[in-house]
């Protein structure tokens, strides 16, 4: 975790999409990323500036077929590379997004 003013977040990710439609509801698709940032400038919060950080992961992706808003859910498991030990080794992210 990071607070700041500013920050940058670079995510680099390949997409595999099935053809896999479990009851006509969700189209299903896989993803292996990683991601590095940063966030600077003043912190309200007094967090210690942890500089980089990276992680990597994999996760799934769930595009909605009967919503006319378009929103994908993504499940993904993320391994953090940095952070020191009060972060887990392992993190479970869900997050609604319209795109893929």
């Amino acid at each position: 975790y990071q607070s700041g003013e500013r920050n940058a977040l670079f995510t680099l990710e390949h997409r595999y999409f099935t053809d896999w439609y479990p009851f006509r509801l969700f189209r299903v698709g896989t993803a292996v990323f990683i991601d590095v940032g940063r966030s600077w400038g003043e912190d309200g919060l007094g967090t210690p500036n942890l500089g980089v950080l990276r992680n990597i992961g994999v996760g799934v992706r769930l595009a909605s077929t009967r919503a006319s808003l378009g929103n994908v859910i993504h499940i993904d498991l993320a391994f953090p590379l940095d952070g020191g030990d009060s972060i887990d080794n392992v993190q479970l992210l869900l997050e609604a997004k319209r795109e893929f």
